[in-house]
């Protein structure tokens, strides 16, 4: 039987104000100019900064950083939103927008180029793992755990 082995992925990495982000290439729906999302309420947590009008779809729009207990820090002209495709299933939430400060990049992820970091102070539940990829630190965010955390907010509106 022949099976066919997996030597690398093709994935983005995203970059945000402090941090960088990788993920699947698969996740991204699409990555526009960023635009002002429209306000929902004044209870809902800073990192959820409103919801976006995408494809006749309203999209919630967050601040990973802001998720993870950093500074929310609104992009400068190089900003974008990036809308990702919400892996759940659940009907309310089909898409989940990131603000991300420039155009994210493509990378290829392989064995060869990618560590491991063990965190001293451990990770908040938000991040499924911290990596050096080329030299550089990353965050693999969980976006099982993301995605419940907007669903959260979402289902009060």
């Amino acid at each position: 039987m022949n099976q066919a082995v997996v030597k690398e992925v093709r994935s983005v990495l995203i970059p945000l104000h402090q941090h960088q982000l990788l993920l699947p290439n698969a996740v991204i729906a699409e990555v526009m100019g960023y635009q002002q999302p429209e306000l929902v309420g004044d209870d809902a947590p800073a990192w959820f900064l409103g919801n976006l009008a995408w494809r006749g779809v309203m999209v919630p729009v967050v601040s990973f950083e802001g998720m993870i207990g950093d500074q929310v820090v609104t992009p400068g002209y190089r900003g974008r939103i990036m809308v990702m495709n919400a892996l759940g299933g659940h009907e309310r939430l089909s898409h989940i927008g990131l603000v991300v400060q420039a155009i994210p990049s493509l990378v290829r992820v392989s064995a060869d180029n990618v560590a491991p970091v063990d965190p001293e102070d451990g990770q908040p539940a938000l991040i499924k793992q911290s990596i050096v990829l080329d030299m550089s630190p990353v965050i693999i965010p969980d976006l099982d755990e993301i995605e419940l955390q907007v669903l959260r907010i979402v289902s009060q509106q």
